[in-house]
């Protein structure tokens, strides 16, 4: 009788473990029933799991591919990126959603959203190259282009502001160079590069004007003892004469910009 009754325990324990395992397991996605397969593959995003999120949003866009859901599926995958510091994904992913949606509700977001992504690559030190800085001034151009009643076209104005200064500091670091290794001619092409390109920054303009003149005073001093030197490269064809009038020019122009 007890090993009968210890036999019957066991059973219903076995019992009651099939009918929790049961319960627990996923319902199979209904093929008819986008909403609902939608709201399933967005938990994991809503729980901040980012990594599970990416792949069940990616999983119910390859099995509705034209659900009206699939869009928002796009932009959650972009943002599981970018949350999960996933910079070149999310913003491969922003582009991607920009292009395929560009009217929809949220693309002005996506848009700002490229820039951000390249813009969290990009370096803070002036030293360092500014290609990612540069992609992000390409972006947020186009937000403020295509996109101009955007509510983010304030902040993008702001860090559009923010990115074209660093990469006229990072222009300016390379001029300075130049000057310091005495190579006149690279030198005063980098200054009076910065100083067309960038007049909006008048603390670097007035500077680079500045420069730029000491510069094409040393290329005439050069010059005027060998007229037939080009190790003035950019300027090789400007007489030692031409070179002194050059400098004097851009000696008014700095003196002209007021701080």
């Amino acid at each position: 009788m007890r090993l009968s009754k210890k036999i019957c325990n066991i059973l219903q324990l076995l019992i009651i473990s099939a009918l929790f395992s049961t319960a627990c397991v996923e319902k199979e996605v209904d093929p008819n029933d986008p909403a609902a397969a939608f709201v399933r593959a967005r938990e994991s995003y809503d729980d901040e799991m980012y990594e599970i999120a990416i792949q069940k949003l990616g999983e119910f866009k390859s099995r509705f591919p034209y659900s009206k859901h699939a869009p928002e599926a796009e932009l959650m995958m972009a943002d599981a990126h970018y949350q999960l510091g996933h910079y070149s994904e999310a913003a491969s992913a922003y582009e991607q959603f920009t292009r395929l949606h560009p009217r929809h509700e949220k693309a002005d977001f996506a848009q700002f959203r490229v820039g951000e992504s390249y813009w969290a690559e990009a370096p803070d030190s002036i030293d360092r190259e500014q290609d990612y800085t540069i992609k992000a001034i390409a972006e947020w151009d186009k937000l403020v282009k295509n996109y101009p009643q955007s509510s983010y076209l304030s902040e993008a104005k702001d860090l559009l502001r923010q990115g074209r200064r660093r990469v006229a500091e990072h222009s300016e670091f390379i001029a300075r160079f130049y000057c310091k290794q005495e190579i006149y001619h690279a030198c005063a092409y980098r200054y009076l590069q910065l100083a067309e390109q960038y007049p909006q920054f008048k603390d670097l303009t007035k500077t680079a004007y500045g420069k730029a003149a000491l510069a094409f005073e040393e290329m005439s001093k050069i010059k005027s003892k060998d007229e037939q030197s080009d190790a003035n490269i950019y300027f090789k064809s400007m007489s030692s004469n031409d070179l002194k009038q050059k400098a004097d020019e851009l000696k008014k122009k700095a003196e002209s910009i007021a701080l």
